[in-house]
């Protein structure tokens, strides 16, 4: 799968829909921002950063940083954001321990088998600072159905409380978890081509998401 990733994300969103994308995480960014520390010399990862849509709109005084196997993460990050184009399994070569101060994935879980992700978190947790944040956003099985094996590269079928419990047995506490969030994907929907709906759907939150909630947004912080 690492060799194809490239091919199969141009391939699976239309130069139309990324544009889209972007206009959409401006409005999610600005729900999440609130949530995460204002530290002037503090670190923030987007981790499988994707196309940058998180870390280019985060607003936020800590120094950008994404990683992704793709290498499209060059051109789509921008300046403030430092692009490092490796595994996410290798972040130990590019931050010290307790170092970083957010970790934020989002739509990746899924895509690797269950001890990774326990790998994956134990990693984070030993480069995170004393109350460090890993910021999720995840499709949720619970809320989806047979809908969540609709893209290939699924792999791992999660909940809230199966992401809980790996994260607690790395050393994490929970912090926030709303179980439905938004909808399962941007594409194919009226999401990706309607900023201004995201808005008010956030507005509207929990009453939007109650009836069309299917990701779940978690915050783990290190103790």
């Amino acid at each position: 799968m690492e060799t194809n990733v490239q091919k199969l994300y141009n391939d699976r969103f239309s130069p139309h829909e990324k544009e889209a994308k972007d206009g959409i995480w401006r409005e999610l960014c600005r729900y999440v921002a609130p949530h995460l520390p204002q530290l002037p010399e503090g670190k923030i990862v987007d981790v499988a950063c994707g196309y940058c849509n998180f870390i280019n709109n985060i607003e936020t005084p800590m120094h950008k940083y994404a990683v992704d196997l793709n290498e499209d993460a060059r051109t789509c990050a921008h300046d403030d954001v430092t692009v490092f184009v490796d595994s996410v399994f290798n972040m130990g070569q590019h931050f010290e321990p307790e170092s970083v101060n957010v970790f934020f994935m989002s739509n990746f879980l899924e895509h690797i088998e269950k001890p990774a992700i326990a790998e994956l978190f134990k990693l984070e947790y030993e480069l995170l600072a004393h109350g460090g944040l890993m910021v999720i956003f995840t499709p949720n099985i619970r809320y989806i159905g047979g809908e969540y094996w609709d893209y290939f590269d699924h792999i791992t079928p999660l909940t809230e409380r199966s992401l809980e419990e790996v994260a607690l047995l790395q050393g994490f506490r929970m912090k926030t978890c709303v179980k439905k969030f938004i909808p399962y994907t941007m594409k194919n929907t009226w999401m990706p081509l309607k900023p201004w709906l995201v808005r008010l759907y956030l507005q509207l939150m929990p009453l939007s998401s109650m009836v069309f909630g299917q990701q779940s947004f978690i915050i783990f912080e290190k103790p």
